[in-house]
């Protein structure tokens, strides 16, 4: 992970500013979560002068199904910590359960935020969404990569 980037970046659309304010209001005190607007203007960038678009290998920034989420005014949420961690173990667990409980996620499917306490285990190291079931386990492990409770830990590999 670079200096200076967190563990989830949340990209609003640029008609959701209220759920913007709301979910900057909720991930105040998580300095690891950047919650943006979408700044995009159009699919592709116009050269000056030529009306044509910008010829790139691809889009950078999204994938086409969250292009589609912002487009029906839904916010997504992109882990930006990778690795393994193996919540199965039994320190793991216990780390989260005692120390990151009261820790917030959010959930892209049901455009919502749980406390990590409120999510539980489904015993595989799944961890899914207590309204629709969507898997949250990237957003965890995520959350784990930069929480202070797990500085230091071997599993961060």
């Amino acid at each position: 992970m670079q200096d200076g980037e967190g563990s989830l970046l949340i990209v609003v659309p640029r008609t959701g500013l209220d759920a913007c304010r709301s979910l900057r209001r909720t991930f105040e005190e998580d300095s690891t979560v950047q919650v943006i607007v979408d700044r995009r203007l159009t699919d592709r960038r116009i050269r000056a002068g030529t009306y044509q678009p910008e010829r790139r290998r691809g889009d950078r920034r999204l994938r086409s199904d969250a292009d589609a989420e912002l487009r029906v005014d839904r916010w997504i949420a992109v882990p930006r910590a990778e690795g393994h961690i193996d919540l199965r173990d039994p320190d793991a667990k216990a780390i989260l359960f005692l120390c990151c409980s009261q820790h917030i996620v959010p959930c892209q499917r049901c455009q919502n935020t749980y406390r990590l306490g409120w999510i539980s285990d489904a015993g595989s190291g799944v961890f899914p969404c207590p309204l629709c079931g969507s898997d949250l386990t990237q957003i965890v492990v995520a959350h784990a990569h930069t929480c202070r409770y797990w500085a230091n830990r071997p599993q961060l590999v």
